[in-house]
């Protein structure tokens, strides 16, 4: 029966009933254009904070309310995210110099790409923990700083230590 229609001249359907399909698209994935991904906003440098202990008290009770147990990022992610820090937490800890190392500074800035691969790919459980920590801000607010690292090592290890306070993980 197809057959026939191709035979008289015709030619390919211009659409399909597949909502996928290359042809129905209009401007983006899904329906006329809706659902287009939003641009990710620019990360701005923020310090961190002096009590980073209860801002990091602060986030994890604010994501343990607001995130169901099944979406909240799970005990080994957050622990594979500080040891990115600790291994730059153990060079720098022993030396008095104000500026961090050039491997150092090199090491946070791969830190940064990891936790930005690590949130694109898992957007809901790493994503969100990652904005609310707000990561990519105080990491960026670093820079060369020395004691900044250091501090941000330390929230590291307290948003850890909340995380498993408030029994938060999800085992693995």
């Amino acid at each position: 029966m197809m057959n026939d229609y191709y035979q008289q001249g015709n030619s390919k359907p211009k659409f399909n009933n597949n909502q996928r399909s290359w042809d129905n698209r209009q401007g983006g994935s899904g329906r006329l254009g809706q659902n287009k991904p939003q641009p990710p906003q620019e990360i701005i440098a923020e310090p961190i904070p002096e009590e980073y202990v209860d801002a990091a008290e602060q986030v994890m009770k604010s994501y343990r309310e607001n995130s169901t147990k099944k979406d909240q990022i799970t005990t080994s992610k957050i622990r594979s995210l500080l040891s990115l820090i600790s291994e730059i937490y153990d060079v720098e800890r022993l030396r008095k110099e104000e500026s961090l190392l050039p491997e150092s500074v090199t090491k946070l800035r791969m830190m940064r790409v990891r936790i930005l691969y690590d949130s694109g790919r898992d957007s809901v459980k790493v994503g969100e923990f990652v904005k609310k920590a707000k990561l990519l801000e105080y990491l960026k607010g670093i820079g060369s700083d020395r004691k900044a690292c250091i501090q941000f090592a330390h929230y590291m290890e307290a948003l850890v230590a909340y995380h498993r306070y408030y029994d938060i993980g999800i085992k693995e």
